[in-house]
C-alpha cells in the first residue's frame, strides 16, 4: 500500500490543514497528537478544535491559537498512557 502525500498549511496561526493523516492518538484544547504518512505530529496551542476530519481522505483541519507543530519518530506517543505490560506484550 502506497502512503498518501503529506502536507501542512497554516493560515495566520489560527487554521491548520493537514493531509496524509493516518490516525489521531489523542486531542484536547491544548494538544492534538496524530500519525501522518511521514511520522508522528504533535500540534500544540490554545482553544484547539477539530473542525473537519476525513480519515478516508486523510485530511484534518484544526482551528484555534496554534503555537507549534512538532514531528517525532517512533511510537512514543502511541505507547504513552499504556501500562508497562501492554507495551511489553504487543
Amino acid at each position: 500500500m502506497e502512503d498518501k502525500k503529506h502536507s501542512i498549511t497554516l493560515e495566520d496561526r489560527g487554521s491548520l490543514s493537514i493531509s496524509g493523516v493516518k490516525d489521531i492518538y489523542n486531542f484536547d484544547e491544548n494538544k492534538v497528537a496524530l500519525e501522518t504518512s511521514l511520522g508522528t505530529l504533535t500540534v500544540t496551542g490554545e482553544g484547539l478544535q477539530i473542525n473537519k476530519l476525513s480519515i478516508d481522505d486523510g485530511n484534518l483541519q484544526v482551528k484555534g491559537n496554534i503555537t507549534s507543530c512538532i514531528y517525532s519518530e517512533g511510537r512514543e506517543l502511541k505507547d504513552k498512557g499504556k501500562g508497562i505490560l501492554a507495551r511489553m506484550f504487543k
